[in-house]
């Protein structure tokens, strides 16, 4: 069913998870095997719930990850319970994001809190239609797209440091940059790379993840002009709807990302409720 931001921007929800499902998919099934093993880094399907796991890095919601406990047939069949042991046994935290107004949502939070979860932190989408751009950026900042074929680029090792992450999630995140559909870009401040951005082209849906900037690049316009190159190339390539999501307002917390997503023209379309394994590390 197509919906209407309040300012007017029309989307489809059931796009929307379909695009964010492809791109966790993708991600995770494009982990080269030595690293997977290392770290726990699982992905599997459970009728209409697709988990991502990754052991070694247990505080990441992003990458320990259960999509589609909202489905009707989810928890009254048994896959999200199933899905939930899955990601137990392989000692990872799983992170549930569940859309609002779902036939299936009432179930699944019963299910949720049965098995020991707790609400924790939502998480805010967000859509723009592609119309060009009206936001000026950084004359300081140069964004470049990476090369499918270029080895030493710095995707992976900017994506991983920006978030926080230990030095070998580089080779998690980084074979993005060469799968059919993902664009992925760098942008430098005096020739230097400082922030990342990934693009997932899905048809008339774009998804826009894996922002990320290092300390030398934070506050300095880099996701604002990575934000609007993504924004451009979606645009030319057929894309109606871009898509995006960040963690939700918190009061008295500023969040310098949800700002550049208003800035940029996107505006909020819904609240995912999030719910944290209680019984192990937060997730």
């Amino acid at each position: 069913m197509t919906k209407r931001t309040e300012g007017g921007t029309k989307y489809d929800p059931a796009a929307l998870e379909r695009t964010e499902r492809r791109f966790f998919a993708e991600l995770f099934d494009a982990v080269p095997p030595g690293v997977a093993l290392a770290h726990g880094v699982s992905r599997a399907e459970f009728g209409s719930v697709q988990a991502t796991v990754t052991r070694d890095l247990p505080g990441v919601r992003t990458l320990n990850l259960l999509l589609g406990a909202e489905a009707a047939d989810a928890a009254p069949e048994g896959f999200l319970e199933e899905a939930i042991g899955w990601a137990r046994e392989r000692e990872a935290s799983p992170f549930v994001l569940l859309s609002p107004g779902r036939p299936g949502t009432a179930a699944a939070e019963r299910t949720l809190a049965a098995a020991g979860f707790e609400q924790s932190v939502d998480w805010m989408r967000f859509v723009r239609d592609a119309h060009p751009p009206r936001f000026e950026v950084s004359k300081e900042v140069e964004v470049v797209e990476v090369e499918p074929d270029d080895p030493d680029a710095p995707f992976g090792s900017i994506a991983a440091l920006g978030f926080g992450l230990p030095a070998w999630a580089a080779s998690l995140l980084a074979p993005v940059t060469g799968l059919p559909d993902w664009r992925c870009y760098v942008a430098k401040l005096d020739g230097v790379p400082q922030a990342c951005g990934a693009l997932l082209l899905d048809g008339e849906v774009a998804e826009l993840g894996i922002g990320a900037t290092l300390e030398g690049g934070r506050r300095r316009g880099c996701q604002l002009a990575l934000l609007r190159r993504r924004i451009e190339d979606a645009a030319a390539a057929g894309a109606r709807t871009l898509f995006v999501e960040t963690g939700a307002r918190v009061p008295g917390r500023p969040s310098t990302s949800y700002g550049n997503l208003l800035r940029a023209g996107f505006e909020e379309a819904y609240l995912c409720q999030g719910w944290s394994d209680a019984r192990l590390p937060p997730g």
